[in-house]
């Protein structure tokens, strides 16, 4: 079933031989270069539920759509309201280091490039999302860091060093959608599911907080016990708080 739309964002949607399919193609521009990416699930229905499974890659095609329909100019100014609250958080002020995903331009999710210049001006340790070997690891990185497009389009350093993610006190993230018990849905790999699954295994976890935009609020997120649920989340107008000790 395609769903077209602006020449930046195309989806296709499938269940055939127990399998479901969603893939987003972007075009991505860093550094005056534009290149096509494309982000894919694929979930095999006979290791997890169909029918929750199915509830996810629909709801992802939904809000992928919702998003994109924000316009441009609102996206900007919201983002940077979202910017304002994310560095007035006491868990952000008190915070060493954080973790932030760099955003995709063409994707429309919270644009994350002034968080960075406002956690850089308060001499915040900064690292960002990198996949290697199907798992999101904590890459050190700095403002003016060279950026590249990797596997799913996500900007990544071009070169790196794996931070220690025992020592992060953050974890801003990015999402499609969220609900009032603070489960979030993103792409469909599970990267951040794995992340934070990995992060709660330390003394300390770190906040887990997402960004988004309050038109991403849905009434429930399709989730079972491999979903991990947020801390917060921070939008235009404020934060939302799903934990009592954050």
């Amino acid at each position: 079933m395609p769903i077209t739309g602006e020449s930046a964002l195309f989806y296709y949607f499938s269940f055939d031989n127990a399998v479901v399919d969603l893939f987003i193609i972007v075009n991505v521009e860093i550094e005056g270069a534009v290149e096509w990416y494309r982000y894919d699930t694929e979930i095999n229905v006979m290791e997890r539920d169909a029918t929750l499974a199915a509830e996810k890659a629909a709801l992802r095609i939904k809000m992928i759509e919702r998003r994109r329909l924000i316009p441009e100019k609102s996206r900007i100014e919201m983002s940077e309201a979202i910017a304002g609250y994310v560095i007035t958080l006491t868990e952000v002020v008190n915070a060493r280091h954080l973790h932030l995903y760099l955003s995709i331009p063409a994707s429309g999710e919270v644009c994350t490039s002034v968080i960075v210049d406002r956690l850089t001006a308060m001499n915040k340790q900064l690292s960002v999302p990198v996949v290697r070997n199907g798992e999101l690891l904590s890459a050190v990185f700095r403002k003016g860091d060279p950026v590249k497009p990797a596997q799913f389009g996500q900007p990544e350093p071009v070169n790196f060093s794996i931070a220690d993610e025992s020592t992060l006190d953050v974890v801003l993230m990015p999402l499609l959608a969220f609900d009032e018990r603070g489960f979030r849905i993103g792409y469909g790999k599970g990267l951040y599911d794995r992340f934070l699954q990995r992060l709660s295994q330390h003394a300390l976890p770190p906040c887990r907080i997402g960004l988004a935009f309050f038109q991403q609020k849905v009434d429930a997120v399709p989730a079972d016990s491999r979903d991990e649920a947020l801390d917060g989340i921070v939008y235009e107008e404020g934060i939302i708080r799903f934990n009592s000790n954050f």
